[in-house]
């Protein structure tokens, strides 16, 4: 099967999210089959699925998310890869007025005002959203993992925490988390002429996906902008590699990955690291 390629256009942001989701479709003989899978990643229009089924490309199923009952005609779009729980398959959504993952994606021309992109939930009623974060904000979420945010179903600003990977119950409401140790100071802004966008400075945990094999390494992020990353490697990256990088990271929490590309390379002597710097590619 062909694989699709994690850098072209986007819809909407990608959210790492495992979600129960029974699968309906017709077999090549015309038999109808159920079959029970999740989702590994999520967007707008779309998203990976895991079962333990063959299918076709182009081959129409429906899908059902197992705790709301919503349910979307979609297409499978191709194979990306097997695991021993099943085949990774891309699909589209072809009913876009159903939302069917439950998650309020922001409009993507949002995101170039944002340092950080993060899937919150709201502590009162459970509501999903793709927020963007700003230079205070983020700095205030690195100091507390918790942000008051404007919720469109409370009609209120209530406390946002991070939402869990897989898809939430009713339950009660989430205290705040305590706080983590203080933020590092921000450095003094520049100007225009110095840097085009202001580094956080911050050690916020971060996973990156490399495009070959889908290979994954964790690590923390040195500062971060609206244009970009740092960070410090033990891997030879060169200028021009490509990956996908969720800031911030923090396994059993839906991430979100967007696409970035190394630009710069800096050794670091005697310790067998180098510093990069990578920007974030139009999505």
């Amino acid at each position: 099967m062909g694989t699709t390629d994690s850098h072209t256009v986007r819809s909407s942001d990608r959210v790492a999210i495992s979600i129960r989701i029974r699968v309906f479709g017709s077999e090549v003989d015309g038999r109808a089959f159920i079959e029970e899978a999740q989702t590994l990643d999520v967007s707008r229009n779309g998203g990976l699925i895991i079962i333990d089924r063959n299918l076709t490309p182009e081959e129409e199923i429906v899908i059902r998310v197992e705790d709301t009952g919503k349910e979307s005609p979609a297409q499978i779009v191709g194979q990306i890869r097997s695991e021993p729980d099943g085949f990774v398959y891309g699909v589209k959504l072809l009913e876009p007025s159903v939302n069917l993952w439950d998650i309020n994606f922001a409009p993507l021309g949002e995101s170039e005002r944002a340092v950080m992109r993060t899937l919150l939930e709201c502590a009162k009623c459970h509501l999903r959203e793709v927020v963007y974060l700003e230079e205070y904000e983020t700095e205030v979420y690195y100091a507390h993992r918790y942000l008051y945010h404007p919720c469109k179903r409370c009609r209120e600003s209530t406390i946002w925490n991070e939402a869990a990977c897989e898809a939430p119950e009713k339950k009660e409401k989430l205290a705040p988390p305590a706080p983590p140790a203080p933020a590092e100071p921000v450095p003094a802004r520049r100007t225009v002429n110095e840097r085009r966008h202001v580094r956080i400075k911050c050690q916020f945990p971060a996973c990156i996906r490399y495009k070959q094999h889908y290979r994954e390494e964790i690590l923390q992020v040195n500062n971060i902008s609206r244009g970009g990353v740092c960070f410090n490697t033990g891997k030879p990256l060169t200028p021009g590699t490509k990956f996908d990088i969720a800031i911030p990271y923090s396994p059993g929490v839906a991430n979100i990955f967007v696409p970035a590309e190394v630009v710069r390379v800096k050794p670091i002597p005697h310790e067998n690291l180098y510093e990069v710097g990578a920007a974030y590619l139009q999505l």
